[in-house]
């Protein structure tokens, strides 16, 4: 069974700064030096301490270690050369949504804490051979797309878009966890975000497959803190 659910360990994590559902920001230009060192930055909205960098010069892996000023931060690998005006990327958390089978011998609610490795007996950590296996679904489910996030009506929410959607495909699924795949916290990858029910079994053939998402407001939103 499956009760949709934003999960108690995310709420603990979210404040404790494991997750970050900032959208990949695009579009900036900073000089890069042969340091940890990344200023003249173009624009720094919607960049925060622990997203991943990526661009000419900087190095694999680098993440944001620290906001210097509004044109500075310092990253966590030196980069490997120097340059101006260098075109960067900013990235949040890669989130994935994986679907559950229609009659799950697990439960699914709040009080589930990661995606796990996707095989095995159903735990709370470990979603195993309860997640959908069919034509069109491949093991851990699909990556979703962050939207940066907002403030209404003095809500805090967030979801995703575009809509996720699998095609050529043949399965049945009841319900989705949406977990974060990102090395983040106390090291763990998997981390579980919400869990939501579809309301009954859900079955597509050799079809198109796609979980709409709510209408982004403060009482619809598919992730809200109020």
């Amino acid at each position: 069974m499956a009760t949709t659910a934003f999960c108690n360990s995310a709420k603990k994590e979210l404040l404790q700064g494991y997750h970050c559902f900032n959208a990949t920001t695009t579009g900036i230009t900073a000089n890069t030096h042969a340091t940890t060192t990344l200023d003249n930055i173009s624009s720094l909205t919607g960049v925060s301490v622990g997203m991943t960098v990526s661009g000419n010069n900087v190095a694999a892996g680098a993440v944001v270690a620290n906001v210097v000023s509004s044109t500075s931060v310092l990253l966590s690998i030196a980069s490997t050369g120097t340059a101006t005006a260098n075109a960067v990327t900013f990235s949040g958390d890669v989130f994935k949504m994986a679907l559950i089978i229609a009659t799950p011998t697990g439960t699914y609610n709040g009080a589930v804490t990661n995606y796990g490795t996707g095989s095995g007996s159903p735990t709370t950590s470990n979603m195993g051979t309860d997640e959908v296996s069919g034509t069109g679904y491949s093991a851990g489910g699909t990556v979703l797309t962050n939207v940066i996030p907002s403030l209404s009506s003095n809500v805090g929410i967030t979801q995703f878009s575009p809509n996720p959607s699998w095609t050529s495909a043949t399965f049945t699924s009841s319900a989705a966890e949406i977990y974060n795949t990102s090395l983040r916290g106390e090291g763990v990858a998997g981390r579980s975000i919400s869990i939501h029910d579809f309301g009954g079994s859900q079955s597509v053939s050799s079809g198109t497959f796609t979980v709409v998402m709510p209408t982004y407001s403060s009482t619809l939103a598919l992730l809200r803190i109020a």
